[in-house]
């Protein structure tokens, strides 16, 4: 799931609303997926110090710059 949502949000290069991420992603996966999976996938990755994620302001997350691999 992780490498789903990061791989979506690489490849829009721009902030997105969770629910574009959770239909781009079930677009690339080429099969339904659960929202609370994505949902969740979001939230741990967008903090910590190892974050890969931004949460731009409320439902909006981007690639976090600079982030470790």
């Amino acid at each position: 799931m992780l490498e789903t949502v990061t791989l979506v949000l690489e490849l829009a290069e721009r902030p997105m609303r969770a629910r574009e991420i959770h239909a781009a992603a079930e677009y690339l996966a080429g099969e339904p997926l659960l929202w609370n999976s994505v949902k969740s996938a979001l939230a741990a990755c967008a903090v910590g110090n190892e974050a890969c994620f931004e949460r731009v302001r409320r439902g909006y997350y981007r690639i976090k710059e600079n982030r470790v691999r």
